[in-house]
């Protein structure tokens, strides 16, 4: 039987940046722009661009991708919309 090596092991794979447009919205941005886009390894999740933007996870009450309610541990997709909105209180 003849072996054939595989290269899989070796191969690297390579994913270009993903462009994500992020919104924040109330006190999330006091000092920061409140429209930004940020370049991201492929598949990241929110929880990702909430730490390259220094949000505090505790203070985020909705998450929204493409104007949809999302999750920290959602992937992004390429030129998604990302929302970010505090905690709403009132009465």
């Amino acid at each position: 039987m003849c072996r054939i090596p595989t290269w899989t092991g070796f191969l690297r794979v390579y994913r270009e940046p993903v462009k994500i447009s992020i919104e924040l919205f109330g006190q999330l941005a006091p000092l920061s722009p409140r429209r930004q886009t940020l370049d991201l390894a492929s598949h990241a999740m929110v929880a990702e661009a909430a730490r390259v933007l220094g949000l505090n996870p505790e203070e985020i009450g909705i998450i929204t991708i493409d104007g949809v309610q999302s999750e920290m541990e959602d992937a992004l997709e390429p030129d998604c919309r990302l929302c970010f909105f505090p905690y709403l209180s009132g009465g």
